[in-house]
């Protein structure tokens, strides 16, 4: 086809065809010139050598006959940070339909590997238990569209990573099918070799000049302190062109007097990595902070907020903070930060997740061991290597998915006080007296186990204050009534099918995860109840077989358990009945909730808000209710259903007006008439944080606004989305065009009466309100979908029944001639608009 094009542009030389444009530039189709100019473009602050790899590496990946790429190079040499930026560098450029990027790590977690490339395909893999039927689910899900494009980026490969076990189709000499692959190792025979990569760039040290200019770059004017130039050379020729520790040391230098620069030039040894993460550690002011970079050691330098919650308030490390959990987290989110600043962390995107860097693993495990007597077990290397000695003294052990099999029948830790057995191994078995001596036990993780009732020895660790039994089978749990003093309690993805009574004598618990337990059905009556000090109860995806308030003999626990936790501020619950809400429930106290009413929600989180309310209602009544009204004012992500009757317009759901919500979305509700009604002669403002707002089914809607809005009313309003709305004729009112201003996309679908997307000054009923601002010529659009609108005839008419829709630096729409949904249209097109769909 681009052949054909090529020949017709040719021939039509005299007509100024700028481009010929598709949906995205299909990897196919996209010519070795294009990927040179897409690769490079809007490049900031990129070593140069960095960007002719990152450029020749994309110029890789859409070779039709380029399956499989390697980077490779040593430790520290930035080959994260770089597939980092091809991932973000394809996206921007929508050069495959589908990016997604997870870390193997030295012992690679096949679950979590593959959790990473699910959450990214938007896939859901709560209720599949094993490797093997997650791999199933993923294989199913990247074969099942041949037309959609992937690429599949795993980062940090230590050797051959059996790709049919994740769940990438491949074939039987592990070549990849129907996907490409982007991988990254230190050792070239693994990508060549073991992986079977077509094409394979070396990253290598940098070069003195551009050492030089990042460490310039990070340590700022005190390069130029006359104190220093002298020392500027000597300390960048000691980092050994590696980016990580170039950043590392010059962050410390940063602030650091003569001494702290002299000392640089003698204690970096650059071959390890030894002192620079000793120094760093050193230099943290506060032992909380230098302790939390210690948990985050023992879990191979891969942590999420939410474990290192748990962990670190279990060791009593934010006793400080903890009036409440919420305090907790905030100064750890601080601290973790603290370590990024360090460079003892890697930098994040997602505040949820945390890395150390490879090199620095085993030298921050080396000084786990000398500060806590710390052990971390290795493939082939645990219990029945350490001596004696060596178990009494330790206050920590770990061992994070290496393949153990085997545990002694008692192990003698005297001191322990924090266990962390991650293995995914349902036939590993914990001996009845595994526990008995670890008295002093804070913190225990057992992850990915089977079993049938918990060890009886478990009833020993009275200090147990975090207790983790994530991705377990799980049938018997009631001997866990015994450990009094626990606060922290997860069962993440378990499968559990009954929390008993004995669970309502933890009354300590500040934290319970349920979220994942799909198959937990029965929670005794009042468990939840008795659960006073509860602070954050997450059931995302879980029990949602409420009983009602007064049975007589209940057999399951009600939502009106809930009004006892007092201190309840993080909700995640699904009510499927509206018979079981009560008027005087405590959610309108929340400070973060996902809550879902209703028997037709999922656990689709598209926004990510921390507010989130999902509403099947048939009646407006419930919505007056005052912990409903303090929620809607609170909320950030608002889905609405079924309501049938009591308003005609969305905005008059929120009393006092919906002063936080981003996202709204409303189906199947034929009460409304409009979005917002205001009174005639008073301008209304509603909406002023809206950022999408999508409609559906909604049978009698006629108007976005009835009335007039002041400026800020949806001032940031980015996306509208709209289906099957039978009575609108207009989409915005002409004094509404500011919102042009920040619109980037559009689809209308199925709305037979809709004439124009903006109504014309013929049938405008606020003519006085138009906005005549200048500035709205700036236009952002950058998607418009319209389909199946049999009435619709222009976009947006003038006086002379034409349509000038964009500016001309940016997109520009004239649509002429009125007559039947556009039998001609003339289109120039810049470079905002990305898709147009007719």
């Amino acid at each position: 086809m681009t052949q054909v094009i090529q020949g017709l542009s040719e021939k039509s030389a005299n007509i100024n065809f700028q481009k010929v444009y598709y949906e995205k530039n299909p990897t196919g189709i996209v010519s070795a010139t294009t990927s040179v100019a897409t690769s490079i473009d809007n490049i900031e602050d990129v070593l140069e050598s960095r960007a002719k790899i990152t450029e020749d590496v994309i110029r890789a990946i859409i070779d039709d006959n380029v399956f499989v790429i390697g980077v490779c190079g040593p430790g520290g040499v930035g080959k994260s940070k770089l597939l980092k930026d091809i991932k973000r560098r394809v996206k921007e450029k929508k050069l495959f339909d589908e990016v997604v990027m997870a870390d193997v790590a030295r012992n690679p977690d096949l679950k979590r590997i593959q959790g990473e490339i699910a959450d990214a395909l938007g896939l859901k893999l709560m209720n599949v238990e094993t490797v093997s039927g997650r791999a199933d689910r993923l294989r199913e899900r990247l074969e099942g569209d041949p037309t959609k494009n992937v690429l599949i980026i795993l980062d940090n490969l230590w050797e051959k990573l059996e790709l049919e076990k994740v769940g990438i189709p491949c074939t039987d000499d592990n070549k990849v099918k129907g996907c490409k692959l982007l991988l990254s190792s230190r050792y070239r025979d693994v990508l060549r070799t073991d992986m079977g990569s077509n094409q394979q760039f070396l990253v290598e040290e940098l070069k003195y000049g551009e050492a030089r200019r990042l460490f310039e770059r990070t340590i700022g004017e005190r390069v130029n302190d006359l104190e220093f130039p002298g020392l500027v050379d000597r300390v960048v020729e000691n980092c050994g062109g590696l980016p990580l520790l170039i950043l590392s040391v010059a962050k410390r230098l940063k602030h650091g007097d003569l001494a702290e620069w002299r000392n640089a030039l003698i204690n970096i040894d650059l071959s390890d990595a030894k002192s620079i993460v000793e120094l760093n550690y050193h230099d943290l002011k506060d032992e909380r902070i230098r302790s939390l970079f210690l948990v985050c050691a023992l879990v191979s330098g891969r942590i999420s907020l939410r474990d290192s919650l748990v962990y670190c308030m279990g060791l009593g490390l934010y006793k400080k903070f903890s009036q409440t959990i919420e305090n907790a987290r905030d100064r750890l989110i601080m601290d973790l930060r603290c370590l990024q600043d360090s460079s003892l962390l890697l930098d994040s995107d997602d505040m949820k997740r945390f890395r150390m860097h490879d090199i620095f693993v085993d030298v921050a495990i080396s000084i786990a061991f000398v500060e806590w007597h710390a052990l971390a077990g290795k493939k082939d290397y645990g219990f029945k290597e350490w001596s004696k000695d060596e178990l009494e003294k330790c206050t920590a052990i770990s061992f994070p998915c290496v393949g153990i099999d085997e545990l002694p029948e008692k192990l003698d830790c005297p001191n322990l006080r924090m266990l962390l057995l991650d293995e995914y191994n349902p036939f590993l078995k914990i001996p009845e007296s595994f526990f008995e001596s670890m008295g002093k036990l804070h913190v225990l993780d057992l992850t990915g186990l089977y079993f049938t009732s918990l060890p009886s020895s478990i009833e020993f660790l009275v200090n147990l204050k975090s207790l983790c039994l994530d991705q377990c089978h799980l049938e018997d749990v009631t001997i866990l009534g015994k450990l009094k003093g626990l606060q922290f309690l997860s069962f993440f993805r378990s499968c559990i099918t009954r929390l008993p009574k004995q669970i309502g004598e933890l009354t300590d618990l500040r934290f319970l995860d349920l979220r994942g337990c799909t198959r937990l059905k029965v929670i005794d009556p009042d468990v939840l109840g008795s659960l006073v000090n509860l602070e954050e109860l997450y059931m995302e995806d879980s029990f949602d077989q409420w009983g009602a308030e007064n049975e007589a003999l209940p057999s399951n626990t009600s939502v009106a358990e809930l009004k006892n936790m007092k201190k309840l501020s993080t909700l995640y619950i699904a009510i499927p009945h509206s018979t079981n809400l009560l008027r005087d429930l405590p959610f309108g106290k929340l400070n973060n909730y996902k809550i879902q009413i209703g028997d037709i929600w999922d656990w689709s989180d598209e926004y990510k808000e921390s507010r989130t309310l999902k509403l099947k209602l048939d009646s407006h009544n419930f919505l007056l209710e005052e912990w409903v009204q303090r929620s809607l004012q609170l909320t950030r992500d608002l889905h609405v259903d079924g309501l049938q009757d009591g308003y005609d317009s969305i905005h008059d759901l929120c009393i006092e007006g919906f002063e936080e919500l981003k996202h709204l979305h409303v189906q199947n509700s034929p009460s409304f008439h409009y979005i917002v009604h205001s009174m005639d002669d008073v301008h209304c403002t509603a909406f002023t944080r809206l950022e999408s707002l999508i409609l559906e089914n909604l049978n009698n809607l006629e108007k976005i606004c009835h009335g007039c809005l002041t400026p800020k009313s949806f001032s940031k309003l980015k996306i509208v989305k709209m289906d099957n709305c039978g009575e609108i004729k207009h989409l915005f009112p002409l004094f509404m065009t500011r919102i042009f201003l920040q619109l980037e996309e559009i689809e209308i679908s199925n709305c037979h009466l809709m004439q124009q997307i903006v109504a014309d000054a013929e049938v405008e009923e606020d003519r006085d309100e138009i906005d005549n601002d200048p500035k709205v010529q700036s236009y952002n659009l950058r998607r418009l979908t319209l389909r199946n609108l049999s009435e619709t005839t222009s976009f947006y008419k003038i006086v002379d029944h034409s349509v000038i829709f964009f500016n001309e630096q940016q997109v520009n729409f004239i649509i002429s001639k009125r007559v039947m949904f556009f039998p001609i249209l003339i289109i120039q097109v810049g470079e905002n608009l990305l898709r147009l769909v007719f």
